[in-house]
């Protein structure tokens, strides 16, 4: 029998719509932040979308009440909230850099790491048991991920390259922390909240670090980018996060992990309707053999609903 974290609600189907909006807004992002990166540097991008985030998302806390929830919570908690704000931070920071390094498609292939690492996390920290299903979903994944590396070969004899893999490398593994942290609090405090006050306190973190200033000097292009990618935050985040309160942390990695697929065709299409605005990713035979293994490992582990996971349900 499927072991069922106590905080579930069972609504798997709501659960799975919100982890696949997660992911359609992960997988437009890359562009956006490309476009961004050429006015702005990854410390000011990063700012600015949290600093949007946190105002956008605080209006709605205070209007609603539920930053109240913050004075309940313990300090063990708070430890625990503070350390998911750094790991969330590293992640934005360590993204960028790495995507200045690579290009869009690949950077969003190598952040895949990330969701992979969320479902070890989910299977051993949380015990999330997976179905044989989830079982060979989950092979099929890594194993279409060697196999894309394997096309992009080339690329790594890049020293720029291989930096920029090394950097995704530990974005992934601050990201995977962060999502198993987040996992913990939802006893204790809802999304919003949390990922309010952890928008607040990356605003301040960032902000000696970033140029302000540099914002004055966008061209509408540039402007319309960093705003999408400031309201994506809010948008992904938020979807992710509320996908937790229905769905396993492993099955909702599962379907995230779909994300480079998406944004590789978004790239491709971008490209060939508006040349100039970002180059085309260029992949071999070999690598879309790992981008389908990818599609279906991903579908195969998401869309595999036991008898158990519809009608067991633990209320808190």
């Amino acid at each position: 029998m499927a072991k069922h974290d106590k905080h579930l609600t069972g609504k798997w189907q709501l659960g799975f719509a919100l982890a696949a909006a997660a992911m359609l807004f992960w997988a437009t992002l890359p562009v956006a932040l490309k476009v961004g990166l050429e006015a702005l540097d990854a410390w000011t991008l990063t700012w600015f979308r949290f600093a949007l985030a946190a105002v956008l998302t605080w209006f709605y806390l205070l209007f609603s009440g539920k930053h109240k929830e913050l004075y309940r919570l313990d300090r063990p908690g708070w430890v625990l909230l503070l350390i998911a704000a750094v790991m969330l931070v590293a992640n934005y920071v360590g993204y960028l850099v790495s995507l200045h390094l690579t290009t869009p498609g690949n950077a969003q292939v190598l952040i895949q790491m990330a969701p992979l690492l969320m479902v070890i996390g989910g299977v051993v920290i949380y015990k999330e048991r997976m179905s044989l299903l989830q079982k060979l979903g989950f092979a099929a994944i890594v194993v279409g991920l060697a196999v894309f590396y394997r096309d992009q070969w080339q690329s790594l004899a890049s020293e720029r390259y291989r930096t920029g893999v090394l950097i995704m490398v530990a974005a992934a593994a601050a990201w995977a922390i962060y999502a198993l942290i987040q996992k913990k609090l939802l006893g204790k405090l809802s999304p919003q909240t949390m990922l309010g006050f952890i928008y607040l306190l990356a605003t301040f973190l960032l902000l000696p670090f970033a140029h302000p200033q540099a914002l004055m000097q966008l061209t509408p292009g540039q402007w319309w980018a960093v705003l999408y990618a400031g309201l994506n935050t809010v948008g992904a985040y938020g979807a992710f996060s509320e996908s937790l309160q229905h769905w396993e942390a492993s099955r909702t990695g599962m379907v995230i992990a779909l994300s480079p697929v998406v944004a590789i065709f978004f790239i491709n299409l971008l490209a060939t309707l508006f040349p100039g605005l970002v180059a085309p990713e260029h992949i071999q035979w070999t690598g879309w053999a790992g981008v389908l293994l990818i599609v279906g490992g991903s579908m195969a582990a998401s869309l595999a609903q036991s008898r158990n996971n519809l009608v067991e349900v633990i209320p808190e």
